[in-house]
């Protein structure tokens, strides 16, 4: 049996498919017309090696005899050449590495892993999913970051939005977290310069970025006194519709790192 993929990495995007070429050969070497081939999904795993079973069911195009099947095993037959074309994609998938089973008349056999990508979970090795988020978005020459997992910063509190782990902060822990990565808070004018660019449902739906309910107050450096409070009062600014109010020290919300471009 020989499997040739493409892309070869077997890795893509849940919005994209990789194309698989089977050909199946007799002891001489000859192609075999009509061969059985089944293609069985055994198990999937996220990025942290977990095992998964509430990923979406992939979908089969069988380019060779012009059908397709969603599901978690397929079969179908080689044509005259012995040869067997199927696009495979996972258009419901999570973010995981799923192994799969190839073989052909119940006699040979071989084992591939694929990965289909998420754009809400980051692609690095502290996500729990395999992704390809957007890091970071250049607005008027700054660089905003996404916000932090908590596996990358422990935060004062955690989001859990489709499958990831995000960290929120008071405002001096979000403000140190920042100067950790040589960056700062942006000020209340540079981020609403972001919000009017990149509102939340904008980062969502093309970023990845999860700016939904309870995650949508974002942290600025400005501030201003008040006489009822010890502490001066700080911007922060509603990434669903714009507004923008104050907050004390204590409140937790959501923070983007800025730097200049250079």
């Amino acid at each position: 049996m020989q499997v040739v993929a493409n892309p070869s990495t077997l890795l893509t995007k849940v919005s994209e498919s990789i194309n698989l070429s089977i050909k199946i050969f007799d002891k001489h070497g000859n192609g075999v017309q009509f061969s059985e081939v089944k293609i069985s999904n055994i198990l999937a795993m996220d990025r942290q090696g977990y095992i998964r079973k509430d990923s979406g069911k992939f979908h089969f195009e069988d380019i060779t005899n012009n059908k397709s099947y969603d599901g978690d095993n397929f079969i179908s037959y080689t044509n005259k050449n012995g040869e067997l074309k199927v696009k495979v994609s996972d258009p419901h998938g999570i973010g995981v590495r799923t192994f799969l089973k190839i073989s052909a008349d119940y006699f040979v056999s071989k084992k591939i892993a694929v990965i289909f990508t998420v754009p809400t979970s980051p692609n690095n090795l502290y996500a729990r999913m395999y992704g390809h988020m957007t890091d970071v978005l250049l607005v008027n020459k700054l660089l905003f970051h996404r916000p932090a997992l908590f596996s990358e910063r422990t935060g004062d509190q955690v989001y859990h939005y489709l499958n990831e782990d995000w960290a929120k902060f008071t405002w001096y822990n979000g403000e140190d977290f920042c100067k950790t990565q040589n960056a700062r808070l942006p000020d209340k004018d540079e981020l609403l310069d972001f919000y009017y660019v990149h509102s939340g449902d904008d980062l969502f739906s093309n970023y990845g970025w999860p700016i939904v309910d309870n995650f949508n107050y974002g942290w600025t450096s400005s501030s201003i006194r008040n006489m009822y409070f010890r502490d001066p009062l700080h911007f922060y600014v509603n990434f669903l519709n714009g507004k923008i109010d104050k907050g004390i020290i204590s409140n937790i919300f959501t923070v983007f790192c800025v730097q200049e471009k250079k």
